[in-house]
Order: C-alpha cells, then structure tokens, then sequence
C-alpha cells in the first residue's frame, strides 16, 4: 500500500541520488583527510602548470630583450624570484583548497546523513509492511 509519506521520502531519495548526491556520495567515500590531500596534489599540480605558463608567455613576450642580453643576466637571481613567486603562489592556493575542501566535506556529510537518514526511514516503513501483510496472511489462511 502507498502512503503519502513513503512517497514523499521516495521522491526526496531519487532527487538526491540524481543531483547533488552523486558527487556527495562519491566525497563522502573518502576520510577527510584523505579527500582534502586529494585536492592539495590537485591544486599543486595545477598551480605548477599555471606557473609555468604564465612564465613561458613572459619569455616569449620578452624574447628579444633575452637573447641579446643572454650573456649579461643574472639568472640565479631571477630563478629566486621566480621561485617565491612560485611558492608564494602555491601556500595561498592550498591554503585557500583546504578550507573549501573541509567546507565542501561537512556539507556533503551532513547531506549523506540526512540521505541515510531517510533511507532508514524508509526501510522502516517497509518492515512496517511486510509486518502488517504477514499479520493479515496468519488471519487469513
């Protein structure tokens, strides 16, 4: 028998396993220390590619002033500053990664729990059910 309630959690279950709960359920797999590391290496490695693009468009626009001047700079100097650039860079963007991660993780666990929760819920009302129809089935022979 349909009742109005299961219906509603039915509905609320199928929304969240088609929008948002694909990639909470897919966050929430992990430990949350182990999903923020995740998006640490992804940040990394992204802010490594940026680095070096934005440091190959400088050369190229550049390009006449370094090779006539070649043999006159100083490029341990420049390699220091490209490289706190670089890890100045990088600490901003992991710090800013961490935070959103850790936000991102809690908001997909407290959905999950509330998705489990309903769940619960549901699988109540059919032990509810199974329970009536088995009573009905003894009356009733």
């Amino acid at each position: 028998m349909l009742s109005e309630e299961k219906i509603i959690l039915m509905t609320r279950l199928a929304e969240f396993e088609q929008g948002a709960g694909q990639i909470d359920l897919k966050r929430t797999n992990y430990y949350k220390t182990d999903y923020i590391r995740w998006q640490i290496i992804k940040t990394l490695l992204s802010v490594t590619g940026a680095v070096f693009l934005v440091l190959l468009l400088v050369a190229l626009y550049n390009a006449e002033y370094l090779i006539t001047n070649a043999l006159e700079l100083d490029f341990v100097n420049i390699g220091k500053y490209i490289l706190v650039i670089y890890i100045g860079t990088s600490i901003f963007f992991v710090c800013l990664t961490i935070a959103i991660s850790s936000i991102q993780y809690e908001q997909s666990k407290r959905r999950v729990k509330e998705y489990y929760a309903n769940m619960n819920n549901l699988m109540e009302y059919y032990e509810e059910e199974e329970n009536n129809s088995n009573k009905k089935e003894d009356m009733f022979p």
